[in-house]
């Protein structure tokens, strides 16, 4: 069965499911794979209305009726005597698949759509050597800042307990706190970040986010404490299709939402071993500025300028050389905050709340405008979207020509936001994928890849070749995503590192 299976071409429906168990159980590699499940997310990206399951997509594209109780048999003793409706059952769940499959592929021709199924199911068994390797963890480490973030909480609420004379406040409980504010002087209508974060009184507000701060960091650890296995890793989940725009899902845990901070200096290598960290540099800055033809940015990539620093500059009215680091700051809040079209008022939140940057009202109106005189190019690609949005437009691609539908029922700022969001944040993610796809099957034998986190892709190799494996990812990441946007130098940042958190 091995010889097979790792030669034919296997279709699943969620072969994602098949192909790791069959990894970690037998590690047999199934190679090539054809998922209905992937081609029927890709047919409908971004509609909700539609449902993936496989009773669904039979029903949908072969007109096959759903048979029999699915929860019953899910929940049935499938390590015991197999009864004929569970036999059945099973047999449901391949009998239609090939033809199913040879039907979904020609609409995904007929959309457009066939180079994007292609690259996504190159991409499968990429994606399941990376579940099946994990990613070590420094547990004793983790557990040192869970308990010491618990301990930093408490500490928090016992003195907003005392500060704000109530001694029995459950300091998680924002009716709770809302009242103790009010009652302390300190308006508030709803304890959310951007409220509080107004109602600044220099004392007991940043004691608030301090405390949530500590909660949340302690939440994350044991979570990610719960999630390693009995080898010393995790093994997260990853889902390539989890997304309208194409970018990557992930669960158990869920490593996209782990920030740069203390929690990923417990991700390390196995001994002998060096984390190999690649990001890429500015990309979504990149990938805008050759979507619409950016010039000046993209000259400013060309000439290797510091393009938040030239940012800077131009919004705030400074020559170059007087753009202090808090300057720059402001220039990468301006750039990545008007990058999707927000407004003055959505600036001030983004800027305060992503870079700790302070803007007033008028200065955020004033600095977006200056913005745009600057990036005439991005204005004018704004304003076409603007136009689309609201004749109604239906879909929008990426540079590869992955789709994304847009619902009826969607507002003009949705559509708006997805005809500029997709296009730069789901072609991003093509060329990771390629990146991805490449590396699975150039990297050296004792390396691989552990680990993707947006635009970052973290690789274990043995410390001999550590160098020379971090040449080669840089290398490739950088083809990968310049076959997709050839217009602007793309960078990578490459390190090798002791942990994830080093870089």
């Amino acid at each position: 069965l091995r010889a097979a299976l790792e030669s034919a071409v296997i279709i699943g429906h969620n072969v994602a499911f098949d192909a790791l168990w069959l990894r970690v159980h037998w590690n047999l590699h199934l190679s090539r794979v054809y998922c209905t499940l992937t081609a029927s997310r890709l047919l409908h990206a971004g509609d909700r209305s539609v449902r993936h399951d496989l009773n669904s997509v039979l029903e949908r594209h072969l007109r096959i009726a759903s048979t029999g109780d699915k929860t019953s048999m899910q929940k049935a003793d499938w390590g015991g005597l197999l009864l004929p409706d569970m036999l059945a059952y099973a047999a449901r769940d391949v009998m239609h698949l090939e033809v199913l499959g040879a039907m979904i592929n020609q609409e995904l021709e007929k959309a457009g759509l066939a180079d994007v199924a292609t690259l996504e199911m190159k991409l499968r068994p990429a994606v399941t050597e990376i579940e099946a390797a994990g990613i070590a963890v420094d547990r004793p480490k983790l557990q040192s800042i869970q308990s010491q973030a618990a301990a930093e909480a408490e500490r928090h609420a016992a003195e907003l307990r005392k500060l704000l004379g109530s001694p029995k406040l459950n300091v998680g409980s924002p009716m709770q706190l809302t009242r103790a504010l009010n009652d302390h002087g300190i308006p508030v209508n709803t304890t959310d970040e951007e409220a509080l974060k107004a109602a600044d009184d220099g004392t007991i507000i940043p004691l608030i986010l301090n405390h949530r701060a500590a909660e949340k960091l302690a939440q994350q650890a044991a979570s990610l404490l719960d999630c390693i296995k009995s080898d010393g890793r995790i093994h997260g989940r990853f889902d390539p299709t989890g997304t309208a725009t194409g970018r990557f899902s992930s669960k158990e845990p869920n490593m996209q939402n782990i920030g740069r901070g203390e929690l990923r200096s417990c991700f390390i290598p196995a001994a002998g071993h060096k984390l190999i960290v690649a990001d890429y540099s500015q990309i979504e800055l990149r990938a805008a500025a050759a979507i619409a033809r950016e010039t000046k940015m993209i000259e400013a990539y060309q000439r290797r300028e510091d393009l938040h620093r030239k940012t800077a500059a131009a919004v705030l009215g400074k020559p170059m050389e007087e753009v202090t680091k808090a300057d720059r700051q402001t220039g990468k809040a301006v750039s990545f905050g008007l990058l999707f079209g927000q407004s003055a008022p959505g600036l001030v939140r983004y800027a305060a709340s992503s870079y700790g940057v302070k803007l007033e009202l008028d200065q955020a109106q004033e600095i977006r405008q200056a913005f745009f005189r600057l990036y005439g190019a991005l204005r004018q690609w704004h304003g076409e979207s603007h136009v689309k949005a609201k004749q109604g437009i239906r879909e929008v691609r990426t540079v590869s020509g992955r789709r994304r539908v847009i619902p009826p029922e969607a507002s003009e700022w949705e559509r708006f936001t997805a005809l500029v969001n997709t296009p730069v944040q789901g072609s991003c993610a093509d060329g990771m994928k390629r990146a991805i796809v490449r590396l699975h099957h150039e990297l050296p034998i004792e390396a691989r890849i552990v680990s993707t986190v947006h635009d970052e892709l973290l690789v274990e190799a043995p410390e001999n070749i550590a160098a020379t494996v971090c040449d080669q990812v840089n290398q490739v990441m950088c083809e990968a995503m310049s076959a997709l946007f050839p217009t602007v130098p793309i960078e990578v940042e490459a390190h090798v590192c002791d942990n994830w958190g080093e870089k």
